[in-house]
């Protein structure tokens, strides 16, 4: 049961999001907003038993769901805070790394750090993900990149400085005076809205937005529509197949209730872009991000009850060493990533 939610502001789900089938079965029944602490209530995870999607039932609408966003981390201009003596030098390495790999300028960098890390693969592979997206170098015809839920536009200075007509948009107005702070083509828009507008694009960019999405074969669908014939889209999200998943189950930090209204895993997703109009759906790897997902699971277990706790949680195994096990685990077994991280084209055909 959901308490303290208002009154009014919940809807039934009765089908998968992704799929339509109705067969399903429960997940967990007393989720809490551990992770950010602003949203009221229990919530309720349920799984598709033909696709394996992920949703909550029910859910907040589309009126009442910002209030689950009233502390948000893309609220905030990208930052360069102290973690510890550790947190700085690794920050500085990898501020000396982007500067250098993408052309941006951004503060605290390490002197030589560029070289460094060269040294940690793992962190130089995060870093190539997490602003590079796999994006190929943009051709002088077709240089136009839109970054849906572009956040506090991060992403978007360094597409810009590798040679991208890039530009962002977020329902969120806070989200998007953050990225305008920072000197970055932000606008408070949705994906519907540059489609009634008749805007083509060559590349679109979604680094975890679908699981906040109610109808995610829509959105999908819409981003389709945006893309030029062959244009690309480069989409990732929580993956409920992940090892991390499994060793904290309702504590995991992927489920972030009542955000992420739908969770998916490798089928599940191919499944959505396919039934969206899409082709040629390509996997590809996020290495090094079962430490921070590990990291803050273990927060969040310790903030739940000793009830709600999961039961297959084995502490041992939850350590920093059994994350890092879990990365090189991922590199043999991709499905159990924590993140799945694909690329999808629209055919050249599409009309």
């Amino acid at each position: 049961m959901i308490n303290d939610w208002p009154r009014g502001g919940l809807e039934p789900v009765d089908h998968c999001p992704v799929c339509g089938s109705s067969a399903r079965s429960p997940v967990y029944e007393c989720l809490v907003d551990h992770a950010f602490g602003v949203a009221p209530g229990s919530w309720v995870l349920v799984g598709c038993t033909e696709c394996g999607t992920r949703y909550l039932d029910p859910r907040p609408t589309q009126e009442t769901i910002g209030l689950a966003y009233a502390k948000y981390y893309t609220h905030q201009a990208g930052s360069t805070a102290s973690g510890g003596f550790f947190g700085r030098l690794r920050r500085g390495v990898a501020n000396s790394y982007l500067n250098g790999r993408f052309g941006l300028n951004r503060p605290d960098a390490l002197f030589g750090g560029h070289a460094l890390a060269y040294l940690l693969p793992r962190l130089r592979g995060y870093l190539n993900v997490t602003f590079g997206r796999h994006l190929p170098a943009p051709a002088a015809d077709a240089r136009r990149l839109l970054d849906v839920g572009c956040g506090n536009g991060e992403f978007l200075l360094c597409a810009a400085a590798m040679g991208w007509d890039a530009q962002g948009i977020d329902v969120d107005a806070q989200a998007v005076a953050a990225a305008r702070q920072a000197g970055c083509r932000a606008r408070q828009a949705s994906v519907q809205d540059l489609v009634a507008g008749g805007e083509r694009f060559h590349h679109i960019v979604m680094s975890h937005v679908i699981e906040h999405v109610p109808d995610p074969v829509g959105m999908l669908h819409q981003c389709l529509q945006l893309l030029e014939p062959g244009g690309r889209l480069w989409l990732e999200t929580p993956n409920v197949d992940a090892t991390g998943h499994k060793v904290f189950g309702g504590a995991w930090r992927g489920l972030e209730p009542p955000r992420h209204l739908v969770l998916f895993n490798r089928a599940s997703l191919a499944a959505a872009l396919v039934r969206a109009g899409f082709e040629q759906v390509q996997f590809k790897s996020h290495p090094a991000v079962a430490l921070f997902m590990w990291a803050e699971s273990r927060r969040i277990q310790r903030l739940m009850s000793p009830a709600d706790r999961p039961v297959r949680a084995r502490p041992l195994s939850q350590r920093m060493f059994g994350a890092a096990i879990a990365d090189y685990v991922s590199i043999i077994r991709p499905g159990s990533s924590e993140f799945i991280t694909c690329v999808a084209r629209r055919p050249e055909d599409t009309r």
